[in-house]
């Protein structure tokens, strides 16, 4: 066991404790100061479970509703220790920040026919394409940063932007400029590639029938795979400077920074999801009413 394992375990206890306090918000909103390894603190917010989506009544003909749901956000944001460096050439990294957003869980149903060929009930037949993902990542900012409901709102998908995610300092002679803003973004999505057709006949769609699609892509590290696919940008706050040439130096440093973190923080969104009882890379599915005419509430 690594050092620091009973603070992670305390640390969990937390979480633990929150969600279970939380069962009416659906949120949880958590300080856990240092008690991560490596990071100097952190901030974790989440949205807890979201119930099945239904579609509405379709009119004759209509093809191609969507039926999304997520059961689990996280908004971790982390200052990483360590991140006050001379960097060579009179850089200077002031601070790193790790802005992590996640969905976990998130599944998607597409109606994509229903017939009866034979022209009789029983021969009604209704196809679902199915995609289960195990997660989406986001380094960034998000639009659902500042209003807990749209962060809670999980028939929207959250829309995100460059962050701020580390700050440096240039000494130049007697000048010292402590405005050089690094900012970045990044995306990650691990899910099928391609939907799982799932068919159900006038049977499986009367008993009420959960059919059901897994997530066969997975990963051992998501958020080493998020930060590798890191874009940063740097510019000097307010002044007016064109400091691109500080990229080269800067971005290996704070990429190296971010990386020496993904463990810990791997391992505490993983703990939370199973302190909140999250089943990820699955999707089950169920059709619950279908005419040949019109089609029913798909689940």
């Amino acid at each position: 066991k690594s050092p620091g394992f009973s603070v992670d375990a305390s640390a969990m206890g937390m979480l633990t404790t929150a969600a279970a306090l939380a069962n009416g918000s659906k949120q949880v909103e958590l300080n856990l100061g240092a008690t991560i390894p490596g990071l100097a603190s952190t901030t974790l917010a989440i949205a807890i479970g979201e119930p099945a989506q239904f579609s509405p009544w379709l009119t004759i003909g209509e093809k191609g509703a969507v039926v999304r749901t997520a059961q689990t956000r996280i908004k971790l944001v982390a200052s990483v220790g360590g991140s006050n460096a001379t960097l060579g050439g009179g850089i200077s990294l002031l601070a790193v920040k790790l802005p992590l957003h996640v969905e976990v869980a998130s599944a998607e149903a597409k109606l994509t026919d229903i017939s009866c060929p034979t022209g009789h009930p029983d021969s009604l037949k209704v196809t679902i394409a199915a995609r289960p993902g195990l997660a989406s990542l986001h380094l960034g900012a998000s639009d659902a940063d500042n209003s807990p409901s749209a962060f809670a709102d999980f028939s929207n998908p959250q829309s995100f932007q460059n962050a701020e995610i580390a700050q440096v300092s240039v000494k130049l002679l007697f000048l010292t400029l402590n405005l050089i803003g690094v900012n970045g973004s990044a995306a990650v999505e691990i899910a099928n590639n391609d939907p799982t057709i799932l068919t159900f006949n006038s049977t499986d769609i009367a008993s009420k029938t959960i059919k059901n699609a897994s997530t066969k892509n997975l990963t051992q590290s998501l958020t080493t795979s998020l930060v590798n696919n890191l874009s940063l940008s740097v510019s000097a706050l307010g002044l007016g400077l064109d400091v691109t040439a500080l990229l080269g130096t800067v971005k290996p440093a704070v990429v190296a920074l971010l990386n020496g973190v993904t463990a810990p923080v791997d391992e505490l969104v993983y703990n939370v999801l199973g302190a909140l009882g999250v089943r990820v890379g699955e999707a089950d599915v169920r059709v619950m009413g279908a005419t040949c005419g019109r089609s029913v509430l798909v689940q």
